[in-house]
């Protein structure tokens, strides 16, 4: 078995495609040692392969494969309006992974890439070197933007390595945004104020109808709390909300269910909001699952599609007053279009 955070499938990567520039680095053969089984395939660039067209996304996503590569610049985005940047001077994500192990209904990944394998690239250096201009300045970096890097964390160790890059830079902080249930492939590492684990959580009739191969519920808080107690700072997210007919006895519920194994004073933060998208991920998500979320009456306002107003904020006014039940309101933080 590859040591993954969920069981991994027996069709797991079966396939390796490895840039030929990047052989004979110490992480590609790695990798390769890991996956001994796997069937190596030599290639030019992992455009030819994770780009090309006319690739079936959906049965892809039942065998997934993985492409190591070499990044070339830009090695760094600002932060997505989709997102919340905390206030920071500086904000931004970074595209070190592409693809993710899970696969939600509504992520809004199988609307941007042609295809459901992963690319990892392994030059990291790179991607550390292109942060340290901005480093004079407070900088928050979401390092899994494209991808849930605890899930992958036990192949590539890449969480680590942006954590311990961190330690040695005090303006740099870290979002680690995770479905993962696998805290432990970094809880030998030392906390810090700089990295904030947050955890995405959904009732678990949502996580059984759209976030397909993800740990159930019970096992991502069992991860939060043992997070929690080692000293970590964790934010928790609630985000996206998919609203149906159901949400008012599915979601208020999840606030006391947490709050039942997650102790609140030691919580850093509680953030909620509701489901938006590009309207152009939208579309093109349609023609890939029959799932309802896809199909929703959304509004669309300046190519950004979302339940509408009054919908988005019956959710955020439900929500935030469970919520207060347990924690104050000035440690939830709430997203909504202005």
């Amino acid at each position: 078995m590859n040591h993954l955070s969920k069981p991994s499938h027996s069709n797991l990567f079966s396939h390796l495609y490895i840039e030929e520039s990047v052989r004979d680095e110490m992480l590609t053969c790695k990798i390769m040692q890991k996956f001994s089984n796997s069937k190596i395939i030599f290639i030019k660039h992992y455009k030819d392969v994770f780009n090309r067209p006319n690739q079936d996304f959906t049965t892809q996503s039942k065998s997934k494969n993985l492409i190591l590569a070499r990044r070339e610049a830009p090695f760094l985005y600002e932060g997505s309006f989709y997102s919340d940047g905390f206030e920071y001077e500086n904000f931004f994500y970074t595209p070190s992974i592409l693809g993710c192990l899970y696969d939600c209904d509504y992520c809004y990944l199988s609307g941007m890439y042609n295809s459901a394998n992963s690319v990892f690239f392994v030059n990291t250096q790179d991607f550390f070197d292109a942060v340290l201009p901005y480093l004079e300045k407070p900088t928050l970096l979401a390092i899994s933007y494209d991808t849930d890097t605890l899930a992958i964390e036990s192949l590539t160790s890449h969480t680590q390595e942006w954590i311990e890059f961190a330690q040695h830079h005090p303006n740099l902080h870290l979002e680690v945004r995770t479905k993962s249930a696998n805290f432990k492939a970094i809880k030998s590492l030392t906390c810090s104020d700089q990295v904030t684990l947050a955890w995405t959580l959904s009732p678990q009739k949502i996580i059984d109808l759209y976030e397909h191969k993800t740990p159930s519920l019970q096992k991502r808080l069992a991860s939060i709390k043992e997070a929690i107690d080692a000293g970590w700072r964790v934010r928790i997210c609630i985000d996206p909300v998919i609203y149906n007919e159901e949400f008012a006895t599915l979601y208020p519920p999840l606030i006391d269910e947490i709050f039942s194994c997650i102790d609140a004073e030691k919580l850093f933060q509680l953030t909620l909001g509701s489901f938006r998208m590009s309207s152009v991920h939208l579309k093109k998500i349609k023609k890939l699952r029959r799932s309802d979320i896809a199909f929703y009456p959304y509004e669309v306002k300046e190519n950004i599609v979302s339940y509408g107003k009054e919908i988005e904020q019956n959710i955020l006014h439900v929500m935030t007053k469970q919520a207060t039940k347990y924690i104050e309101k000035e440690r939830i933080r709430t997203w909504q279009l202005q």
